[in-house]
């Protein structure tokens, strides 16, 4: 899924609608500021989501600091506003489906596989995946949020394949972050996809790959396969004759 449109064009909306005077120009400088925010945590190896109340902290000092670079005073108000702005980020009407997503699911399922969505992500992945139809090609739909864990950390791997009913031999896990989905599967003996949407044009993404400091993946040698939309993962789940129980990752997004 995708933040619809786009990240900056959603925070100048909600600023926008809050009464916040900026411009694009404005949100831009802002978000850069917040991803350094963002990446300094990974860095330091800080747990964001891996309960409701961290979730909502973490998001609460980050939107702070994104107003705070907009010129909005300190203060209640400034406090309710970036309150406001996560619930925004968090409600299922700002996201998307990308495209082949509903066709790639239903042809695993049709080939009897059984799949999990690990996400970092708040108690609100329910709501996200029920309103836009995702819920029911999975066995389990995990947030790091209610389990107590984050990826990379193997914990919330784990707890998916015991949902699942699977082992990790025979599972792949697909997601957008080399570190959290890829070395993180991996530590809990999982095979892991990256999927970088960016080689096809992805649209309304940040460039998760540069957040692990990789810079994208064009060019770069990575030892794991790497696919630019869903409809490539079909072949990688029956290489071997045998088909494996996917394991996949709905990003924030976050």
């Amino acid at each position: 899924m995708y933040v619809h449109p786009d990240v900056p064009t959603l925070y100048l909306d909600a600023c926008v609608e809050l009464g916040i005077t900026t411009d694009a120009a404005s949100i831009a400088r802002a978000l850069t500021v917040g991803e350094r925010i963002y990446r300094d945590a990974l860095r330091r190896g800080q747990s964001l989501e891996s309960s409701v109340r961290e979730a909502r902290a973490f998001w609460q000092d980050y939107n702070q600091q994104i107003l705070a670079e907009l010129a909005v005073p300190e203060g209640p108000a400034r406090a309710d506003l970036a309150h406001r702005l996560s619930e925004r980020f968090w409600s299922p009407q700002s996201w998307r489906v990308f495209p082949e997503v509903h066709e790639v699911l239903g042809a695993l399922r049709g080939a009897g596989l059984r799949l999990a969505i690990i996400s970092n992500f708040t108690d609100a992945l329910i709501a996200v995946c029920e309103t836009h139809e995702l819920d029911g090609y999975f066995e389990c739909l995990i947030a790091s949020a209610t389990t107590g864990s984050q990826k990379p950390d193997t914990a919330i791997f784990k707890e998916a394949l015991r949902r699942a009913g699977a082992d990790p031999e025979s599972s792949l896990h697909v997601g957008d972050n080399y570190v959290a989905d890829v070395l993180g599967a991996r530590a809990a003996g999982i095979d892991g996809v990256l999927l970088d949407r960016t080689r096809a044009g992805g649209r309304g993404m940040f460039d998760f790959a540069l957040r692990d400091g990789i810079g994208g993946t064009d060019g770069v040698r990575l030892d794991c396969p790497v696919i630019a939309e869903l409809r490539e993962l079909l072949p990688l789940t029956t290489e071997s004759g045998v088909p494996a129980q996917p394991v996949n990752d709905t990003e924030n997004a976050s």
